[in-house]
């Protein structure tokens, strides 16, 4: 019978496809405020005119990082040593690249303005702390999946998964064979059997 997966790891799988689905709508917003009007207000935010390669570059990473975290969950549920090898260190790359130390730098306010109606003094701030928000979120997400794999309860798990699995195949014990009745030729004239001559001579060999 298969080892079924603990808590921890169906938790650190969801935590996993929480992480792909949160870094496609961080792609998806960065898309959004790069090729439409709207990149003023997210220029306005960040202070750079300029800022528009680097969302590009930002949502592709997102994108890649959506892929890795969807794959790593489901390796990881079936029990893959490798798997989460690879996770600990995507994972460790992504808590340092991505900067938990610069998280609380991530909230500030718009660095410059984009207009003077009402609009166009929300949007650059509404930008900053969405974006922030959902960056924040993934951080913590990929954090706590991190420690959910390092439980006793995964490695045992693991373990299990990689010995070999033996499956019983019953195989059939072969029946004796049942008494074949002795065939004996029939007169093809008569259609009996010919009466044998007990005082006939064996034919000479």
């Amino acid at each position: 019978m298969p080892v079924p997966s603990p808590a921890g790891v169906r938790i650190s799988g969801a935590l996993l496809y929480g992480v792909a689905g949160l870094a496609l709508l961080h792609a998806v917003v960065e898309l959004i405020f790069t090729n439409t009007g709207l990149s003023v207000y997210r220029d306005a935010y960040n202070g750079d005119t300029g800022s528009g390669f680097g969302s590009l570059v930002t949502a592709t990473l997102d994108i890649c990082l959506a892929g890795f975290a969807a794959v790593l969950a489901v390796l990881n549920g079936h029990g893959r040593r490798n798997a989460r090898l690879t996770t600990y260190v995507m994972g460790g790359l992504f808590l340092f690249c991505g900067g938990l130390g610069s998280l609380p730098d991530s909230f500030h306010g718009p660095s410059s303005s984009a207009g003077d109606s009402v609009f166009a003094s929300i949007t650059p701030a509404a930008y900053g702390l969405g974006t922030s928000l959902l960056h924040a979120v993934t951080l913590l997400a990929v954090l706590a999946a991190l420690i959910l794999l390092t439980l006793p309860s995964t490695t045992r798990y693991i373990e299990e998964r990689q010995r070999p699995q033996y499956v019983y195949v019953p195989v059939p014990v072969p029946q004796p064979a049942a008494d074949v009745p002795v065939q004996r030729h029939l007169d093809p004239h008569t259609g009996s059997i010919p009466a044998a001559d007990p005082w006939a001579q064996p034919p000479a060999g």
